[in-house]
Parts: structure tokens; C-alpha cells; sequence
């Protein structure tokens, strides 16, 4: 082969390698154009979510040992009668739909 013939397959390798190069250069700049968009969205997102953590954040309790020992009982006699109450009332309303299941005829009666 001619010394001209290496020349012209040189000139083209380098020259697809250089070709190569740039798109890939280009390829990567385009993911991270594309990165530092989605880093500042991030950024918004994580902004607007401090905003409503704090808008959320639970008021403090107070501790059974600063309230004493009176305030903590009347609280939990209190929790305990609602609670009663809301299992009495369950217990009202599953009776009532057990006599309709057995008896429609008292529809009437149940609605007083």
C-alpha cells in the first residue's frame, strides 16, 4: 500500500474518533443541564415542604409529671367515659340493625 493510503485511513479513524468525542461530549453536557434543572426543582420541592412541616409540626404535650397527679386522673376518667360512651353507642347501633335484620315490621319503632 501506498504511503497516502495510510494517511487517508488515519486521517478518517482520528477524525471519527474526534466525531465520537464531541457527541458524546455533547450527550453528557445535555444529562447535566438536565440534572442541574432537576436539582433546582428538588431544591423547590424540599422548600415548599419546610413550609408546610413547620405549618404541621405538633403542638408540645405536657408531661404527667408537671400536670400532677389530680389533673392526669380527671384526663384519663374523661378518656375512659368517652370512650364508654363511643362503645355503648357502636353497640346501640349494631343491636339496632340486628332487629331489622330479624323483624323489618319495627322499622317504625326505631326511627322515634
Amino acid at each position: 500500500m501506498a504511503w497516502w493510503a495510510w494517511l487517508i485511513i488515519w486521517t478518517v479513524l482520528v477524525l471519527g474518533l474526534l466525531a465520537t468525542l464531541a457527541g458524546l461530549g455533547y450527550r453528557l453536557y445535555r444529562k447535566f443541564r438536565g440534572a442541574l434543572d432537576a436539582l433546582g426543582e428538588l431544591t423547590d420541592q424540599v422548600a415548599r415542604l419546610s413550609d408546610v412541616v413547620e405549618e404541621l409540626a405538633p403542638e408540645p404535650t405536657e408531661r404527667a409529671i408537671t400536670l400532677g397527679y389530680a389533673e392526669v386522673a380527671r384526663r384519663r376518667e374523661d378518656h375512659n367515659r368517652l370512650r364508654d360512651e363511643l362503645r355503648q353507642s357502636r353497640r346501640d347501633a349494631r343491636l339496632a340493625r340486628g332487629k331489622l335484620l330479624v323483624n323489618p315490621e319495627i322499622v317504625p319503632t326505631l326511627r322515634k
